[in-house]
């Protein structure tokens, strides 16, 4: 009976440890909008790392969703790299719907960060 509970202790112990190792390694490091998650790339212009552009896959899904996304990787990489998360968006989130650029169900946004 002892030696029962004492396995039953270790296997549960074990399966704990892996949310925890996946955590530490960072595959579970995804944010979900709108309870969806979206592939977003951020790519900085190689003259001027305050300049990106990002590409939002799935838009489709929900464009609200997608440009949240998208804001999340603009805030992410300007307070990583420059310390704020003030953006100047040529290309911006909160441009309506008809102005936005979407191809191939993929939403393009660019902006620059504020140094």
């Amino acid at each position: 009976m002892m030696r029962g509970a004492v396995i039953l202790l270790l296997a549960a112990g074990l399966l704990a440890g892996c949310g925890v190792r996946d955590k530490i390694r960072g595959d579970n490091n995804r944010v979900a909008f709108d309870g969806i998650y979206f592939k977003s790339r951020l790519t900085a212009e190689k003259d001027d790392k305050m300049a990106f552009a990002i590409a939002v896959a799935g838009a489709s899904q929900n464009l609200e969703a997608a440009r949240e996304a998208g804001r999340f990787e603009a805030t992410k990489y300007c307070v990583t790299n420059f310390g704020n998360s003030d953006v100047d968006w040529t290309a911006g989130p909160d441009a309506p719907a008809e102005n936005l650029s979407l191809a191939n169900d993929t939403l393009s946004l660019a902006g620059r960060c504020r140094g």
